[in-house]
């Protein structure tokens, strides 16, 4: 068992890396040209957001969590090409024993399978760590596309609570996708 996941994960099509300082442009990019497919699902995705400036601070900060051990943040990029594809995290926000996934794809990299492949491998990496007996993805139940990967990789959608809605089009009825070995 390990106390913090790897910085970098190679699967056949993508490495899934710790972000750095250097890639703020490519992500402050990809937040702009995704804003408005983004936005009705993730209040944070403001033309702020779109700023290089603002992604620097944002990844100085993403460290700080990664050394507490509160989150860990990576960026998705093509193993081939090395194109920024989007941003996954693991989110420790969901109780003891458990972790949370978080992801966001930049829109020419959908329909392709590189988030149900990130996904896949953060979850596998994430009960390598000594404290993780669960992997969980929350979203909203209107979102579709994201509800799609927990389906996909065989999660089991634990239940549906209710919650304050936090982005325009969330319906605000919350899914709690599930992953754990001994309950498949």
């Amino acid at each position: 068992m390990v106390s913090a996941p790897p910085v970098r994960i190679v699967t056949d099509r993508l490495v899934v890396r710790r972000e750095t300082a250097d890639d703020a442009v490519v992500i402050a990019e990809a937040i702009g040209r995704n804003r408005v497919r983004l936005l009705p699902w993730l209040g944070w995705a403001t033309e702020d957001a779109a700023d290089r400036s603002a992604q620097i601070v944002r990844i100085e900060e993403s460290r700080k969590l990664w050394e507490s051990g509160e989150m860990y943040d990576y960026g998705i990029f093509g193993r081939s090409t090395s194109a920024f594809l989007g941003k996954i995290a693991l989110h420790r926000r969901v109780g003891p024993g458990g972790i949370e996934i978080g992801y966001w794809l930049d829109s020419a990299a959908e329909g392709d399978g590189v988030i149900s492949e990130a996904t896949a491998a953060l979850t596998r990496e994430a009960f390598k760590l000594g404290d993780v007996d669960r992997v969980e993805i929350h979203c909203d139940a209107a979102n579709s596309r994201s509800r799609a990967v927990p389906q996909r990789l065989g999660f089991v959608l634990d239940r549906t609570e209710p919650r304050a809605l936090a982005a325009a089009a969330e319906t605000g009825d919350h899914m709690i996708w599930v992953y754990q070995p001994d309950r498949r």
